[in-house]
């Protein structure tokens, strides 16, 4: 039962990150990647305070929680830097994938530092996922065209992104389950957003209000995004980060979806057969 519910609220967390990166991308096209993410955080630290006070009780403090805090506040505000960094610089489709594989990372650290075990159907659907998530999200046309052209400079950025998303993400389990969900997050984002605002303060970034379509494409991102972390949260303290971990990074399938419909963006065959291994591993994963 636990990890139908883990695997549910991963499933939540996939939806909302792979919709917030839509918003997200035109907010940076629009104002840079800087101001984007400033109000991104200060837009969804309202509705954390309010939901921090609403399910707030005494956390257990020790030496060891508190370093672990500021180290996954630390390291995930760097991910979300060089993750929106790479997404000014660089071609989504090529970022988003690689930041994604973040699951790898979390996946082979909860199986050593967690002890978490995991069945050979399962471990078939976490590769059929990981697999799923490359194809799902590369458009192998776009990728040659872009490095080609010299426009492939958001690798790098996707690449410390991905690996500042697996280290924070480990290290979120045993917070989450220490503090809750909810306090957890609250800690790490109060963190987050003090670094935010003291780098944009010394790199002197002007930070001005947005027209009020960019600013509602933030808000949305911003909501989401918090949506997508309380969720993920709720999953790994409710089953294994190994199992829920590699559902979550599948959201930028989403946003390829998303962008069919409503972006009228093609989707190439390769995405198609990635599509259809995410959905053959959430099966086995689940079936397990």
């Amino acid at each position: 039962m636990a990890l139908e519910i883990g695997i549910l609220f991963a499933i939540i967390t996939m939806l909302s990150w792979g919709t917030a990166d839509i918003f997200a991308k035109k907010a940076i096209d629009k104002i840079g990647y800087k101001t984007s993410l400033l109000l991104n955080h200060a837009i969804a630290l309202g509705p954390l305070i309010i939901l921090a006070v609403l399910f707030f009780k005494p956390p257990p403090l020790s030496l060891e929680l508190v370093l672990i805090t500021f180290s996954a506040g630390i390291l995930g505000i760097i991910a979300y830097i060089f993750l929106y960094r790479g997404f000014q610089k660089g071609n989504v489709s090529i970022v988003s994938p690689i930041s994604a594989s973040w699951s790898v990372i979390t996946t082979v650290l909860a199986v050593f530092l967690f002890q978490e075990t995991l069945t050979s159907l399962q471990i078939i659907g976490i590769i059929a996922v990981f697999i799923g998530i490359f194809f799902a999200s590369t458009n192998f046309a776009e990728l040659k065209k872009s490095i080609k052209e010299g426009r492939s400079s958001g690798i790098s950025d996707g690449l410390i992104s991905m690996f500042a998303w697996g280290i924070t993400y480990t290290l979120l389990r045993p917070l989450a389950i220490a503090f809750g969900p909810i306090i957890a997050l609250f800690f790490i984002r109060i963190i987050a957003i003090t670094l935010l605002f003291s780098w944009t303060k010394s790199t002197k970034t002007k930070i001005s209000r947005p027209i009020r379509l960019i600013f509602l494409f933030i808000m949305a991102a911003g909501l989401l995004d918090l949506l997508g972390f309380i969720a993920f949260n709720f999953s790994i303290s409710t089953a294994f980060l190994s199992i829920v971990g590699p559902v979550a990074a599948t959201y930028p399938a989403v946003t390829i979806v998303l962008a069919y419909f409503f972006l009228k963006e093609k989707i190439v065959n390769n995405q198609k057969l990635g599509l259809i291994a995410i959905l053959t591993g959430l099966a086995l994963i689940s079936l397990a």
